[in-house]
C-alpha cells in the first residue's frame, strides 16, 4: 500500500520538473529574442519624396540681385516694369515658395535664408511701386535695419560653405553701403559700387544653384562648394 500511495507524488514531481524543464527553455528563448531585437539595426526608410528646393531659392536670388545690380552698374539704364516684375516673382515669391519647401524638409538655415530675403524683395518692391525711396530719411532706415536682419545669417553660414558665406557677406555689404549713401547722398555709393555688391551676392548664389544641381545629379563632387562643416544641412546629398 505504501508503494501504491508514493507512486502519484512521483507523477506530480516529474510533472513539476517538466514544467520548470520548459518555463526555462521559453525565458531563454525570449531573452534571445530581446538581444536581436537590441542587436538588430533598424533600417529607416526615406519617406521624403519632396525635390531639394535649394537650388530654386539660389536661383531666384541670382536673378533678382544680378538684373537689379546691372541696372544700378549702369549696364542698362531703363528702370521699367520688367525690372520689378522680376524682382516681384522671383526675388518675392519664389524664394518665399523655396523657403516653405525648406521648411517642410526640416533645414533650418536654408528655409531662414529665403524668406528672409523674399520679405526684402517683396517689401523693395512695393517701396518702389509707391515712391517711399523718395524720402531719404525713410531709406536709411530701411536699408540700416536690413544690416541687422542680414548680419545673423553670415554667422549662420559659418557653419554651411564658402558660397554661402560669399553671399551673405555682400548682401549686407550692399545695405550697409546703401544706407551710408542715403546717409551721405552720394551718387556711387547708392549706384555703382552697391551694384557691384549685388553682383557678387547673385553670382555667388548663382554657383550655389548649379553646384546643388550637378552634385546631386551625378552623385559627386563637380562643382566644389568647400564646406565648413562636413555633413552640414545644405551641402547633404538627397
Amino acid at each position: 500500500m505504501n508503494n501504491i500511495s508514493e507512486k502519484p507524488d512521483e507523477d506530480f514531481q516529474s510533472n513539476d520538473n517538466e514544467k520548470n524543464i520548459s518555463s526555462k527553455g521559453e525565458n531563454e528563448l525570449y531573452n534571445e529574442l530581446i538581444k536581436k531585437f537590441e542587436t538588430t539595426q533598424v533600417i529607416a526608410h526615406n519617406t521624403d519624396h519632396t525635390a531639394n528646393s535649394i537650388p530654386l531659392g539660389s536661383f531666384c536670388f541670382a536673378v533678382s540681385f544680378i538684373l537689379y545690380g546691372f541696372y544700378e552698374c549702369k549696364v542698362h539704364k531703363d528702370e521699367d516694369n520688367i525690372l520689378y516684375m522680376v524682382i516681384l516673382f522671383f526675388g518675392g515669391i519664389g524664394q518665399l515658395t523655396a523657403g516653405i519647401f525648406e521648411i517642410l524638409k526640416s533645414r533650418t538655415y536654408p528655409a531662414t535664408l529665403y524668406i528672409t530675403y523674399s520679405l526684402y524683395f517683396l517689401s523693395f518692391y512695393f517701396a518702389k511701386k509707391n515712391d517711399i525711396f523718395n524720402k531719404a530719411d525713410v531709406s536709411k532706415i530701411y536699408f540700416g535695419t536690413w544690416i541687422f536682419l542680414g548680419a545673423p545669417l553670415i554667422l549662420l553660414s559659418l557653419r554651411i560653405n564658402l558660397f554661402f558665406l560669399i553671399q551673405n557677406i555682400s548682401a549686407v555689404a550692399f545695405f550697409v553701403i546703401k544706407t551710408i549713401g542715403y546717409c551721405c547722398d552720394s551718387g556711387p555709393l547708392k549706384g555703382v559700387i552697391s551694384g557691384i555688391l549685388e553682383l557678387v551676392a547673385g553670382f555667388s548664389s548663382i554657383y550655389i544653384c548649379f553646384g546643388q544641381i550637378l552634385n546631386q545629379h551625378f552623385s559627386g563632387t563637380i562643382l566644389p562648394t568647400i564646406p565648413f562643416k562636413k555633413n552640414n544641412e545644405v551641402d547633404k546629398m538627397e
